[in-house]
């Protein structure tokens, strides 16, 4: 976020002619959208609507959303709590913006609703500006409270009503004019689509960086973001600000298609859009209709050609459909760049890759839902299955997995941690679906199986059913692993061996869309001695890329533990032991992977013990003693001095 201090004079406002109070604030030009909404255009739907959010679970992210800068720190200083901060820069001088935010838990707020953040908004270094925004109604000691504070620190402040949201929110392409409903895909249910759907932090770079690539007249780009960052709005934006007038759009999956339709519709028109035909401008085809109508498509030339789902375009079938087209620039769209055949898929964009964004950038910024996973002891033992290209076969895997007893736990343990929530569990295979989906229904919970040979109508009914609620869980073999855009689901269930990082992201990716409401996903992932099982503790360091070095270097301990922004990891203790076991066998053990295992094991029993662990209570109450730590880590000082200085201050 940057305060422009020559792009209005206006001192009466933060948000372009809003009503908001201000005192001494230039416009911030981010927020300028809003000036083009009066103030009476504000419908009594929306006012309701904005009342209704929550500070936290939505206003706040919302803001986020607005603000979020990649070279800043989307929350500031870690202790600061229950205020949203960010790093601004003000006539060339860097410093912190705070906003208190009070959505539908204070219909009123009172001087004892911020004392404590005003507190904290006086330990804040660098601060430059503090805004105060609330839907209900502020009384007038907590704005003298706010405003005497703010003068006294010489930290120039405002304030936001519920028509500011209001404004700012539509203005944003969060919610619908109309009706106050929250916009999904580029559109409201009721048909409105904003004139620019908004765009996210990580939109906003690629489409830059993607300008560049176009002023440099290279043919080819590759784009890498997380899961649910939308990757769809950034192809169908170039596509328009390059003034294609054809497009031919590639994924592998109807589901896909649907996304992009809506995406697409949003941008050019749905008058310009067609699905698997070259009736229109914009042609959304699947890679095997495209394979199907290929002299077809090749014929004609294409201004823009759009491949989602990169990551298969390594297949040589994919590679040689892609040589028979006629295209002027082509745009691979991925969020698992690596494959199990350690094919290097930018060499088909030549090397040209426009962004690069992890995961744990995705909710830092606020575009993704934090993410609680549960690593559950599972005693299915693989140690008797045969693993070849990376995987265990199907038919074993069915022998092993569908066990009454299994799913029994499998019930149980989704009572506990995610009871209600609208949920997928992942299979290994048809049958081991409708096994678990049996299981559930058994147990009063209703459960669908939703797999390839499911028809189209039928899977909109199914996904349909568990966004109202009536259905509870959908068990699915692959087809939901990419693309589907199913933001409501709060919990995700692992019930096979997660045999790759590319499945393990591609699975909680359907886990992290941002929803009203939700305030993170629950993943429960069943462990049992699964070749490879020791690497989701790596996964969890949340890099795309396969930089692991062999046991020699140890990298930044801030890397081994840092998890984004609201995400918790927890593995019960015979996980651990599996990981252990695992982890040091020297045909695979990293020295990164056993200072990830010692310094979880430590920091549970300093849970435990409401203390630090001495050297005696490791050797007593640890699988692995002091002579470890001082093995990975050089020296017992040395582990306890890097464990103090990187993890304890994050508590």
């Amino acid at each position: 976020m940057y305060v422009d201090n020559n792009f209005v004079s206006n001192r009466d406002c933060v948000v372009a002619h809003m009503t908001a109070q201000l005192i001494g604030l230039e416009q911030i030009p981010l927020f300028a959208k809003a000036g083009d909404i009066s103030p009476n255009e504000v419908t009594d739907q929306l006012r309701a609507s904005v009342k209704a959010l929550h500070e936290s679970e939505d206003i706040e992210e919302f803001v986020r959303a607005i603000l979020s800068d990649r070279a800043a720190t989307p929350h500031g200083p870690a202790e600061i709590v229950d205020i949203l901060t960010h790093r601004i820069e003000i006539s060339g001088t860097s410093g912190w913006a705070a906003f208190i935010l009070k959505g539908r838990s204070f219909k009123t707020v009172r001087p004892a609703d911020i004392s404590h953040q005003i507190y904290r908004i006086e330990k804040i270094a660098g601060l430059k500006v503090a805004i105060l925004g609330a839907t209900g109604v502020v009384l007038d000691g907590v704005k003298e409270q706010f405003s005497s504070t703010c003068e006294r620190l010489g930290v120039q402040y405002c304030f936001m009503d519920v028509d500011d949201f209001a404004r700012l929110f539509w203005a944003y392409g969060f919610l619908c004019p109309r009706d106050g409903r929250r916009i999904s895909g580029g559109r409201c249910t009721c048909g409105y689509a904003p004139k620019s759907a908004n765009l996210n932090v990580l939109q906003t770079e690629a489409l830059k960086e993607l300008s560049r690539v176009h002023e440099l007249r290279q043919p080819r780009g590759l784009v890498i973001l997380p899961p649910g960052t939308g990757k769809t709005r950034i192809a169908a934006n170039d596509a328009r600000n390059v003034d294609a007038k054809s497009v031919l759009y590639v994924a592998h999956t109807h589901e896909i298609l649907e996304v992009a339709e809506s995406e697409f519709s949003a941008i050019f028109g749905v008058e310009q859009v067609s699905l698997e035909t070259r009736e229109a401008p914009v042609s959304l085809v699947t890679i095997q209709y495209l394979a199907r109508h290929l002299d077809e498509l090749s014929a004609k030339p294409i201004d823009y050609l759009v491949i989602d789902e990169f990551h298969h375009a390594a297949a040589k079938s994919y590679q040689a459909t892609i040589d028979r087209l006629n295209f002027g620039f082509l745009l691979g769209l991925t969020a698992t760049p690596f494959r199990s055949d350690r094919q290097d898929i930018a060499q088909i964009c030549n090397q040209n890759v426009v962004v690069n964004y992890e995961l744990r950038a995705g909710v830092d910024a606020g575009i993704l839902s934090p993410y609680h996973y549960y690593g559950c002891f599972d005693d299915v033992d693989y140690s008797s299955l045969s693993f070849s290209n990376g995987k265990y076969s199907v038919r074993d895997l069915e022998r092993k997995l569908i066990i009454k007893e299994r799913h029994e736990a499998i019930v149980r343990k989704w009572r506990e941690k995610a009871d209600g929530k609208p949920s997928l569990a992942f299979c290994c295979s048809h049958r081991h679906a409708e096994k678990v989906a049996e299981e559930f229904n058994n147990q009063g919970i209703r459960a669908e199986v939703y797999i390839s040979s499911t028809p189209s109508i039928r899977r909109k009914q199914m996904v349909s059913a568990l966004e109202r609620g009536k259905t509870k869980v959908l068990c699915v073999v692959d087809i939901l692993n990419e693309g589907a855009d199913i933001r409501f689901v709060e919990c995700l269930l692992f019930l096979r061996p997660t045999e790759s990082k590319r499945i393990f992201f591609q699975q909680l990716g359907r886990g992290l869309r941002k929803d009203v409401g939700k305030t993170q996903c629950i993943v429960i992932d069943f462990i049992g001695n699964f070749r490879n099982a020791h690497r989701l503790v790596e996964f969890h360091g949340l890099r795309p890329e396969e930089t692991e070095s062999r046991v020699g270097g140890l990298r930044s301990l801030r890397e081994i533990l840092d998890l984004p922004i609201g995400c918790k990891v927890e593995f019960e203790d015979r996980v651990l032991d599996i990981f252990a076991r695992e982890g040091l066998d020297p045909r695979t053990a990293t020295r990164q992977n056993i200072s990830r295992i010692l310094i979880y094991q430590y920091e549970r029993l300093r849970r435990r013990l409401d203390r630090m662990p001495t050297k005696k209570d490791v050797d007593r109450g640890l699988l692995f003693g002091r002579d470890m730590y001082e093995s990975v880590f050089g020296s017992w000082k040395r582990f306890i001095d890097i464990f103090e200085e990187f993890y304890l201050p994050n508590q």
